[in-house]
């Protein structure tokens, strides 16, 4: 058994040994709030280190290896006998909203409206903006933070030290911000899984999660489905439209009932063009709200400073997105 399916597969105990690679206090927490037991099992000659790291990850029991059948039976048959079963009709929940941005492709401005989007929550509800971009994380560059600590500190701290989380998160101007990978893409992947614990740790920070996925390409289609709602960006000149609309018709092909909406960046100031774009848009996807942002030069200029761009039209036209998700929490 992998990580993965440790928490997605369905069993009522699990038995796992001390030198498992993926066993961490937060696997543990998370297997327990699904109602699943967990016993070590341990080597007494490994010394006192052994049972006590088991014992450090909060399972149910411990047992040695050398035991006998008949007593690893009763070991499991005592543990279930203590179980906590969750209640179905009114299961656990969070409050926080997860918001994942993507585009269609790379340079549309996902970066930057995951950003604006965040920082625009922030003046309404608490929010944590994370990057998740597997292959060009830019978030930590475009608010000129360092790049560590970052994402992969964060997972770290979720799964042995969940208390030290507040180390990994950069804050600025009260935007709380977990800065993406620094490995530029090279190492490995951050799991789904991963993912999932991660996000469940951030809720307890913020009411809102705001996510920079990178373009859809580069991310698992199993990630963008957990979250609440998808910010899908795209440009305003002819190929960006179309990109955009062949890429939301995939998305919804795939997860029909994913919460999404369209943000055409950088529409032109002409106002037919930026009709145009509007229209199209709007025709081919009847089912999504549609927003535009404006090419604003403050923008590009706030990004040469690593700052907020909080004045002019592309901020304004920022807010109305925000507003729409400061409805759905109330």
């Amino acid at each position: 058994m992998a990580h993965d399916q440790a928490l997605s597969t369905s069993y009522d105990v699990l038995l796992i040994d001390d030198i498992c690679s993926f066993l961490t206090p937060r696997l543990v927490a998370l297997l327990k709030q699904s109602g699943v037991e967990v016993v070590g099992v341990y080597v007494p000659e490994d010394g006192p280190d052994a049972k006590r790291r088991l014992l450090e990850c909060g399972i149910s029991d411990v047992i040695e290896t050398e035991a006998a059948p008949e007593e690893f039976i009763e070991k499991i048959a005592s543990t279930l006998a203590h179980r906590v079963i969750p209640d179905a009709a009114n299961p656990a929940t969070t409050s926080v909203l997860s918001i994942g941005v993507t585009g269609a492709s790379e340079g549309v401005g996902i970066t930057e409206t995951s950003v604006a989007l965040a920082r625009s929550l922030t003046g309404s509800t608490p929010t944590v903006l994370v990057d998740m971009d597997p292959v060009w994380p830019s978030v930590a560059q475009r608010l000129d933070l360092p790049v560590h600590p970052n994402i992969r500190t964060a997972l770290d701290h979720v799964l042995h030290r969940v208390d030290r989380l507040s180390d990994a998160v950069h804050v600025v101007d009260e935007l709380m911000v977990v800065g993406g990978r620094a490995d530029g893409g090279r190492g490995p992947a951050i799991s789904r899984a991963d993912v999932m614990t991660l996000m469940d740790a951030l809720a307890a920070l913020g009411d809102v999660l705001v996510a920079d996925l990178g373009p859809v390409p580069s991310v698992e289609g199993g990630v963008i489905r957990e979250f609440d709602s998808i910010i899908l960006v795209g440009t305003g000149e002819p190929v960006g439209v179309a990109r955009m609309i062949r890429t939301a018709h995939e998305m919804l092909d795939v997860g029909p009932e994913q919460s999404m909406l369209a943000v055409i960046n950088k529409v032109p100031s002409n106002g037919y063009r930026r009709a145009e774009s509007m229209s199209e848009v709007s025709r081919a996807l009847p089912a999504l709200p549609v927003f535009t942002l404006p090419f604003d030069k403050r923008v590009e200029e706030a990004a040469w400073d690593g700052s907020l761009s909080r004045r002019g039209s592309f901020a304004k036209s920022v807010r109305s997105i925000s507003d729409v998700v400061v409805r759905s929490l109330t």
